[in-house]
């Protein structure tokens, strides 16, 4: 999908948003968090420079900081290949390492915004819709950190008409629990849009919510996805092309 046609796409949500609202009704739109809103490439690369600094390990603390912090691929040994380390002693350590971390509280202040989503939501925000952010981060583990994350980097959260939505328990499959929180979805008022960079997820919308838009982000997704059903929309970011 090119620029302008993922601009159509994000500017035509925004106008169903103000049409549902003028209509008296309240629109819902649905966000996922990890490789939709935020990037959480810089979480894993901090993760693994705490882990070769405590190894004393210069030479992988050197290709992590000569490579990339942003878009990084969905499996952490596709991560290290990229960066030229092919030790499996360190890899197995490495992932051991990032399992402790990456999935607390604390270590999500790493995380950085994709490019446009926070001025994104806030226009969804401001016309009138309620503003789900729908994450497979377990609560037990990382509702803190989540919610701390947004009101950082200055996401609508912890207001009326904003909601944060996680698993009850890290163990459950993320496919599983968004579609068991579907019909509480349409409690909330008539679900306008989601966004995900799940293809599993992104069929699942779609077809639970066929009359709203379905939009696959198109950054970071699990191996081996299912192909996107006809009529998901794509974009790789929320930034509109200069001049749109």
């Amino acid at each position: 999908m090119s620029e302008s046609t993922a601009s159509h796409v994000l500017d035509r949500i925004l106008a169903h948003v103000r049409a549902v609202k003028q209509g008296g009704k309240t629109p819902v739109v649905v966000f996922d968090l990890d490789h939709t809103l935020l990037d959480n490439g810089p979480r894993t690369v901090e993760l693994l420079l705490e882990f070769a600094r405590e190894r004393g390990d210069a030479l992988l603390e050197s290709r992590l900081l000569g490579g990339p912090r942003h878009h990084l691929p969905y499996l952490l040994k596709d991560i290290l290949a990229g960066v030229g380390e092919d030790r499996v002693d360190v890899i197995e350590a490495a992932v051991h390492a990032w399992r402790g971390g990456f999935f607390t509280d604390a270590w999500q202040r790493f995380d950085e915004p994709v490019a446009g989503g926070c001025v994104y939501v806030r226009a969804c925000y401001e016309a009138g819709a309620t503003v789900v952010y729908l994450s497979g981060r377990d609560a037990p583990n990382m509702a803190v950190g989540c919610l701390e994350s947004l009101r950082r980097h200055g996401f609508p959260i912890a207001l009326a008409h904003t909601v944060l939505v996680l698993k009850p328990a890290f163990e459950m499959p993320d496919l599983e629990f968004k579609r068991d929180v579907v019909d509480f979805l349409g409690t909330l008022g008539d679900v306008v849009a989601s966004f995900d960079n799940e293809p599993g997820n992104c069929n699942m919308f779609h077809r639970m919510f066929p009359a709203a838009e379905t939009v696959f982000v198109e950054t970071s997704w699990a191996p081996n996805p299912p192909p996107l059903d006809t009529g998901i929309a794509t974009v790789r970011h929320f930034v509109r092309p200069t001049g749109a």
